[in-house]
């Protein structure tokens, strides 16, 4: 396996895989499109987040096509709170009014994305800010008249992303869009789960505080289908905040991305054990 890698990377990789095990998911993964769903809380632990560019770096260097997208719910909140204005949820979205759509604009894009792209690119990447309402990439719908400024994912322009990742971008997306000339924010997840789907990605992962998806012994299932997973919906085994992370993965899945997988942001350097090794580290989510 001939790779351009420095001795640190080569270094960086043997600490989480081998080379032997690694080859045929790199050759089975070359050039292939992965969406990666980032929370944005997750910047908060400096190890961790310089953990997740490296992985970005290595996993591009081998062969794959990495698109990442990002919220930052958690840092929203804080500012608005240092601003006294209150946050207001409507279903788990937040109701966003002219202050806010501001707010969430500096903090997503000024903020979250520029520091995801920075780390990336301080990691030796090549790491470009692309947000959703940047050359009219997400088109919206409104979601309702009650909620503002927030929208749903109409019309995403994939050319736009597929013509950066040919230029050997890492594309890194701000979960914003826009209708006629104002800007909406949208839930991140919706976001990644629908650039998954648009884009055929060969993987589609989320990256949340959790292990994965539980059985009813607490016990983590490394790969269920589609019709299992609504089954542990029915009877609540997957429940809460869980129901929402599943039905994206599933939508994605039931459109056109080949497979999604939940993971653990906790686990260090967990996108190569995740990708390269038979293992694997997170809950997979197959067609069927």
């Amino acid at each position: 396996m001939k790779l351009k890698l420095s001795n640190n990377e080569k270094k960086y990789l043997q600490g989480a895989l081998s080379f032997n095990e690694a080859e045929k998911y790199i050759k089975k993964f070359n050039n292939k499109i992965f969406v990666i769903k980032y929370g944005g809380s997750a910047l908060d632990n400096r190890y961790l987040a310089n953990n997740f560019a490296k992985d970005l770096v290595l996993i591009k260097k081998l062969g794959i096509l990495p698109v990442i997208v990002h919220g930052g719910g958690v840092q929203i909140s804080e500012t608005l709170k240092k601003k006294n204005i209150e946050s207001k949820f409507i279903n788990g979205l937040r109701v966003t009014d002219k202050k806010t759509i501001t707010i969430v604009k500096k903090v997503l894009v000024n903020r979250i994305n520029k520091k995801i792209v920075d780390l990336i690119n301080q990691a030796g990447g090549k790491a470009i800010s692309l947000p959703g309402h940047k050359k009219k990439l997400i088109e919206v719908k409104v979601l309702n008249k009650k909620m503002g400024f927030v929208g749903q994912p109409q019309k995403i322009k994939i050319k736009i992303i597929k013509s950066l990742l040919k230029k050997n971008f890492i594309p890194i997306i701000a979960s914003l869009g826009f209708k006629g000339n104002k800007i909406f924010n949208i839930n991140a997840d919706t976001v990644a789960g629908e650039l998954a789907a648009s884009l055929a990605a060969t993987r589609f992962y989320f990256i949340t505080n959790i292990k994965g998806v539980m059985d009813e012994n607490n016990k983590l299932i490394k790969e269920i289908t589609p019709k299992k997973a609504n089954e542990l919906i029915k009877k609540k085994i997957i429940k809460e905040g869980m129901i929402p992370k599943v039905k994206t993965c599933l939508n994605a899945v039931k459109k056109s991305a080949k497979a999604a997988v939940i993971l653990d942001g906790r686990v260090p350097k967990l996108l190569l054990k995740e990708i390269f090794t038979t293992k694997g580290v997170g809950t997979l989510i197959g067609k069927k």
